[in-house]
């Protein structure tokens, strides 16, 4: 039987995604006795990014703090039980002086101090914005961003950083993802579903925040 071009080609593709996939596997990790000694760790609550702010209508920003309050969530469950991780509450983050607010490192050493912890993690988000549709037929994508920092409070030092973003394509628009994409299946995703897979992708990336 002969294959036409277009399949040939698709499995090519596939031959050297494969390929990629098994190398990127091979990858040195860091080894335990490079890590700093972090022993506990306080979680600042989410933070939306402050860029452009002005800018942003009235309904970008009702989605931006419902993704504030879900990855604050998320962020609770996914270090539920913890014991070396601390989640602060707005609340509590308030209660401290205006100055500490802010993650800068001088604020990271005294919020550190002030709660017997190693570092801060701070995690901002920089967009939300919610698919309109089903799973299976939308109007337009979900789309997230977020970023985070996790900083040694005695250095200031960033021991771990990363981004998140992510607009939601058709699985075949992009070839260097379609694993990626096929483990999740053909639906559209919720920003929900975007959120949880960044947020467990970026802890797994991070040795102090991984089990």
């Amino acid at each position: 039987m002969t294959l036409s071009k277009p399949y040939t080609v698709f499995l090519a593709s596939l031959t050297v995604l494969t390929l990629l996939s098994g190398c990127a596997r091979s990858t040195a990790k860091t080894q335990p006795e490079d890590l700093a000694p972090i022993k506990t760790i306080v979680v600042l609550p989410v933070e939306i990014g402050r860029d452009s702010q002005s800018s942003r209508s009235p309904k970008e920003m009702k989605g931006l703090e419902k993704g504030q309050i879900l990855l604050n969530t998320l962020l609770a469950e996914q270090f539920s039980g913890r014991e070396d991780i601390a989640l602060l509450t707005p609340e509590q983050r308030d209660a401290l002086e205006k100055d500490m607010i802010r993650c800068r490192t001088s604020a990271v050493v005294t919020i550190c101090r002030t709660k017997v912890a190693d570092a801060v993690l701070l995690c901002t988000l920089q967009r939300f914005t919610e698919r309109e549709g089903t799973e299976y037929s939308i109007v337009s994508p979900a789309s997230v961003a977020f970023d985070y920092k996790l900083i040694q409070a005695e250095t200031g030092q960033t021991l771990c950083s990363g981004t998140f973003t992510e607009t939601q394509q058709p699985l075949l628009d992009d070839m260097f993802q379609f694993f990626k994409k096929a483990k999740r299946g053909v639906k559209w995703l919720s920003a929900e579903e975007l959120v949880r897979d960044g947020l467990q992708q970026k802890i797994a990336d991070c040795p102090y925040l991984k089990k």
